[in-house]
């Protein structure tokens, strides 16, 4: 029997066994729901339609038995109008199985999964809503060149609710194919899944498909570690011969690059305001960053596709970050790590610092900067790894072919990793060298950690001290009291 949908005691006709015949039908509201029990007029006969709550689901055939229905009822949105949801299928077995899925997302998310939203939709939504307001401008830089080089272009197309691990690892096998290494197709790989998560917590998809498939170069310990080295002791030496010998104490930007381990844009964006030469300390409270501009025209917007070229161009940077302009697109922002480390300076550095100062006083300094060009304006980090590289041909580390940009693998990083080598091998606690570096934590610090061969050889000594008794061989001296 059919249900109705009409005032209690009318009169309506319903077809039974091929007939029309009088019914009665009392219409009675239970949970939201509407339940019918109809009776035939003269027999009182009672004709039960069948009832469902909602989310129960409905199965029946439609276009004349060629197509099957199923529908779930998700009750009234707040204008009053009925919800409910509904697949279609050509037999009665796949509409159940259908149906079945749909009452489980229902079940599970409250409403069924979206199903037209495509990854470069979900990508730009996630990059737009979820990263910009957060996310340090070069993080930012990062992720959308990321999604632009590598996601959309691989997958963009497909429907993040059909995902499937074969398409995670599509991209990573696109960006092998390009010749790109490991580290490229990690950082991809990390960036989907953020966009996954996010399309997860949209209910667009039922879990995050690049949480099954494996980082690429995780089975390889160490693989970061190994992209940079560390300088040896006697590199590291004539560097820093080489670098007292500059005029006007300018050696001294590398001195502290070397002796404080510290990243280029935080040298580059070193003030005044935070050194204190007499207590030797200097609180790392800004860093050199280049910002970028985007379109400010909102929902008027101008005829210029360029972000940069709009006449009300805002710069891309997150909400409440700090920030302060110098030049062009060059500004002094908070650094990576914790605001405020403090770095300890060793007496020699902090005295070269103060020639250097003294020697440079009489140039113009409008921003306040330790290290600057003769007219004021920052140094560069495309001039800084220019210089650096000139430094290493002058202490005899690199040959003046190498002074190139991609000349050779020694960049200005090697100093980072030297300094918490340096460090980590005089048994300094590795918590204790983060704090100093500006590492977010001991793992971090430990990848950063390159053992020198000297240290290995004393190692192993001490390992063969231990049991050097039983190393002694026929007719020899045991190792202990070999002179």
């Amino acid at each position: 029997m059919w249900e109705h949908a009409v005032r209690a005691d009318d009169l309506t006709k319903q077809q039974v066994n091929g007939t029309f015949r009088q019914t009665t039908c009392a219409q009675v509201r239970y949970y939201a729901a509407h339940v019918h029990v109809c009776t035939y007029v003269g027999t009182r006969r009672p004709v039960m339609p069948k009832q469902r709550s909602h989310g129960d689901g409905g199965l029946y055939p439609i276009r004349g038995g060629t197509l099957w229905r199923g529908v779930v009822d998700g009750g009234f949105d707040e204008t009053g109008k009925r919800i409910q949801w509904e697949v279609t299928a050509r037999t009665k077995t796949e509409a159940a199985r259908k149906l079945n899925a749909l009452k489980a997302e229902v079940a599970e998310h409250g409403a069924p999964l979206g199903r037209a939203a495509t990854v470069a939709d979900v990508a730009h939504d996630w990059l737009t809503s979820v990263a910009r307001p957060d996310v340090d401008p070069k993080t930012y830089q990062g992720y959308s060149g990321m999604i632009a080089n590598w996601i959309v272009p691989t997958i963009g197309r497909r429907r993040v609710g059909t995902l499937k691990p074969s398409d995670v690892r599509a991209v990573r096998e696109a960006i092998a194919a390009a010749g790109r290494g490991t580290s490229t197709a990690r950082q991809a790989h990390a960036v989907l899944s953020m966009i996954l998560d996010h399309a997860v917590a949209e209910r667009l998809m039922r879990r995050n498909v690049a949480k099954d498939v494996r980082k690429p170069g995780t089975r390889a310990a160490g693989t970061v570690a190994a992209a940079r080295g560390a300088l040896t002791t006697a590199q590291t030496i004539a560097i820093l011969e080489a670098a007292a010998a500059m005029p006007d104490a300018a050696g001294s930007r590398w001195w502290f690059k070397i002796l404080a381990g510290q990243r280029q844009g935080e040298i580059l964006g070193a003030t005044l305001a935070d050194l204190d030469l007499d207590a030797g300390l200097y609180e790392v409270s800004w860093k050199l960053e280049e910002l970028r501009r985007e379109h400010g025209c909102g929902d008027d917007p101008c005829r210029y596709k360029q972000g940069a070229r709009c006449p009300q161009a805002r710069w891309r940077v997150p909400d409440d970050f700090e920030m302060r302009h110098l030049t062009g697109a060059w500004h002094l922002t908070r650094p990576k790590s914790r605001t405020g480390r403090v770095v300890p300076l060793i007496p020699q550095l902090a005295e070269a610092i103060r020639r250097h100062l003294a020697a440079t006083a009489h140039l113009p300094n409008p921003h306040g900067l330790i290290w600057r060009q003769p007219d004021g304006s920052p140094i560069l980090p495309r001039d800084d790894a220019q210089q650096w590289r000139e430094l290493l041909v002058a202490a005899g580390v690199i040959t003046a072919d190498q002074a190139v940009p991609g000349g050779t693998e020694m960049t200005g990083h090697w100093t980072r990793h030297t300094a918490v080598t340096v460090l980590a091998s005089l048994g300094t606690d590795f918590q204790l060298i983060g704090e100093i570096v500006g590492h977010s934590s001991a793992q971090v610090t430990a990848m950063y950690r390159h053992a020198q061969d000297a240290e290995k050889r004393a190692a192993m000594v001490a390992l063969g001290g231990v049991w050097g008794a039983a190393l002694a061989l026929p007719g020899e001296l045991p190792p202990a009291e070999v002179r």
